[in-house]
């Protein structure tokens, strides 16, 4: 691999963890009223966690695939560039979106319960009493800051994507 093939996938990369982890970190300091350091160290944390789960699997997942397949995700995970606008790019950004979203959900949640300490939450949290269904509606809240930042910043993301293929 050419040093400058080497130098854009490590910019495309650092890219889109800076445009995530900007938006994000905006959208929880506003949403959860916290501070902006304690943002920026969740969303860190989280996008970190997110790129390292999303290159475990589709790197075990390419295996799996066709030949025309695989050179489309290798294409798409490392360059972020494809050749045509296919249904495959349409299929593989779907699923890297939701996985992502995913990831991000559970991360934070883990955060949490990490910074929390309480242990007595897990043991609870299926029970009937009205504080608990506060607390399970507060979690969707959660959820739903979640997916309102990471849509943003990845359709951000997927926008300049595919601006620079417009103007290749």
């Amino acid at each position: 691999m050419p040093i400058k093939t080497i130098l854009r996938v490590i910019l495309l990369r650092v890219i889109r963890f800076l445009i995530s982890i900007t938006m994000e970190a905006w959208i929880f300091k506003k949403s959860f009223n916290i501070s902006p350091k304690l943002s920026v160290q969740y969303t860190m944390a989280l996008n970190l966690l997110a790129g390292a789960c999303e290159w475990i699997i589709f790197l075990n997942a390419e295996l799996i695939f066709p030949a025309e397949a695989r050179n489309e995700l290798i294409s798409y995970l490392l360059f972020e560039e494809f050749e045509t606008t296919s249904f495959i790019v349409f299929l593989l950004t779907g699923f890297n979106f939701t996985l992502l979203l995913l990831i991000k959900w559970i991360g934070l949640q883990i955060l949490e319960f990490l910074s929390s300490g309480d242990i007595y939450k897990i043991s609870h949290v299926f029970s009937g009493n009205q504080e608990e269904k506060i607390k399970i509606s507060e979690q969707y809240k959660e959820f739903r800051v979640v997916l309102v930042a990471h849509t943003l910043s990845y359709s951000l993301f997927l926008f300049l994507v595919f601006t620079l293929f417009i103007f290749k």
